[in-house]
């Protein structure tokens, strides 16, 4: 089967402007999670909230990531899809975590940053 390039091309890029406005919005989140005033009950939560944020943020680059260097069009596809599922449930994670915090000042704010970002990528 063969692919048309320029479709493919277009089907696994991520517009560079939305992938810049993705890196501010993660650290944006980023700084929420580890300097922000969050709180919970739970003994090791924030730890683990650095951690998901953290590897979402990598798998977020992974997702935005240019996929020329792959040589055949199909494996760009599978590695966007790939990648997509695995920002997906690093998603997934981080809102998991991001549910257990109960106060702290920032604690609005982080869920602000957190439903922007989600709401734009599920759109994507």
């Amino acid at each position: 089967m063969d692919f048309d390039p320029a479709a493919v091309k277009a089907a696994v890029s991520v517009d560079a402007d939305l992938r810049d406005r993705w890196r501010r919005e993660w650290g944006l989140l980023m700084d929420l999670a580890v300097w922000g005033d969050l709180r919970s009950s739970q003994i090791g939560l924030s730890g683990k909230l650095h951690k998901r944020v953290l590897e979402f943020g990598e798998r977020l680059h992974s997702y935005g990531s240019d996929r020329s260097w792959i040589p055949h069009p199909r494996e760009q596809i599978k590695n966007a899809l790939s990648t997509s599922l695995q920002t997906r449930e690093s998603l997934e994670k981080v809102s998991e975590i991001a549910d257990q915090l109960s106060d702290g000042a920032d604690l609005a704010s982080l869920r602000v940053v957190w439903e922007a970002i989600s709401a734009a990528l599920m759109a994507d």
